[in-house]
């Protein structure tokens, strides 16, 4: 998985690269978790691009299994998706709920202000 890493003064995130691989597995997930880790921050920004299909079909369970892998590293992660992605069947209900009640997931439509919530805490 291709990742760059943003830096910001004392902080900074990893951010996936689209075309650099997709996050297909648990495995992918944890390899997202070492790179934040490699470069001391708990901070992740994914783009839609980086996610297989599968993650916004939730009946499959990658997204649960994903996800919980992020909570379980305290991985704070911002998902940038367009909005007929964001509105697209139960994985609507899942970014509805993450945007109203979760500090460390939220979904966004631009990347600048997805980076800016990262970067706020």
């Amino acid at each position: 998985m291709d990742y760059i890493f943003h830096e910001h003064g004392e902080s900074g995130y990893v951010e996936c690269l689209p075309g650099g691989g997709r996050v297909e597995s648990e495995r992918d997930a944890l390899d997202l978790v070492a790179a934040c880790g490699e470069n001391g921050t708990h901070l992740l920004l994914l783009p839609a691009d980086c996610l297989n299909d599968e993650f916004f079909r939730l009946g499959s369970g990658l997204a649960g299994a994903v996800l919980l892998k992020f909570g379980l590293y305290r991985i704070r992660c911002a998902v940038v998706l367009p909005l007929e992605q964001a509105n697209r069947g139960r994985f609507a209900d899942l970014v509805l709920e993450a945007n109203r009640r979760d500090p460390a997931l939220h979904f966004f439509q631009e990347k600048e202000r997805a980076a800016a919530w990262l970067l706020e805490e």
